[in-house]
């Protein structure tokens, strides 16, 4: 993460390619924060502060951005919005697949008739047992008491809006970030054989088709693709689960927007 936004600050500083370089590591890191966001979606106690918390660190770092641009008459000019505001995107899109992949379903119960059916001669009857709670929901997510279908509808059209917000905006990684976060979300669901392997596999193919179709219609390369390597470091760690208090945790939200203006204010004494 410091390494993306110091190549954001001191290009023209340093030399080009110490700014590719760092370029890269922070493509690389981009997974680590995909997973964190998804990690973070299944164990808070409350999925909509969670949510708040995550869009006050993507104003907050945007205002610094912004900031460092009006008052320094050499500061990077913010033409995309920061990596926290896809990140709530892909907040978005994983509400949605819980709305899809979560929710129960209706269960069918057979009874045995005393009596044959006058009209089918059957001797069994089914009774369909709607359910009334998602129990394999995330705990601190709560869903409207809505028919399911209207769930489901609400899920697409979530989906639609994720879509619609990647098209027309300036994002930062915004394809990228998102289908590596819904990665996480199904290595989380998925209880298959392999399944390590098989999103490895699956992320690969996307990063190939987006750097070429990004090739095909822009006519330069994008190196968004090398987060595959972090995607592949984020498989091979372990995932540990540290009781820290929550001040501890809460204070990452600061991280972001605090690097920002300090690499605005060691860039500005430098140049």
């Amino acid at each position: 993460m410091a390494c993306g936004v110091t190549a954001v600050f001191f290009d023209g500083i340093l030399p080009s390619c110490v700014i590719f370089a760092l370029t890269i590591l922070g493509y690389i890191a981009m997974p680590f924060f995909a997973r964190a966001l998804v990690d973070g979606f299944f164990l808070t106690r409350n999925t909509y502060k969670y949510f708040l918390r995550i869009a006050f660190t993507a104003y907050l770092s945007q205002a610094a951005l912004l900031l460092s641009y009006l008052l320094w008459d050499g500061g990077p000019k913010p033409r995309r919005f920061n990596i926290a505001f896809t990140l709530l995107i892909a907040f978005i899109f994983l509400y949605g697949l819980e709305l899809l992949v979560s929710l129960p379903r209706d269960r069918v119960a057979s009874m045995n008739l005393i009596e044959p059916n006058s009209t089918s001669h059957s001797t069994r009857y089914g009774v369909v047992l709607p359910s009334t709670e998602a129990n394999n929901l995330p705990r601190g997510m709560k869903v409207p008491k809505w028919p399911r279908t209207t769930l489901h509808g609400l899920a697409i059209l979530l989906f639609a809006i994720c879509m619609l917000l990647i098209t027309f905006l300036p994002l930062t990684m915004s394809l990228m970030s998102v289908m590596c976060a819904v990665m996480f979300y199904f290595l989380h669901r998925w209880k298959i054989d392999n399944r390590v392997f098989v999103a490895m596999i699956f992320y690969a193919a996307f990063s190939a088709c987006y750097t070429y179709l990004y090739f095909r219609m822009t006519g330069s390369i994008t190196w968004e693709g090398v987060s595959l390597f972090g995607f592949m470091l984020c498989l091979l760690l372990p995932s540990k689960k540290r009781k820290k208090p929550k001040v501890f945790y809460r204070a990452f939200y600061l991280l972001y927007p605090l690097t920002i203006a300090v690499c605005a204010l060691v860039a500005y004494l430098v140049s």
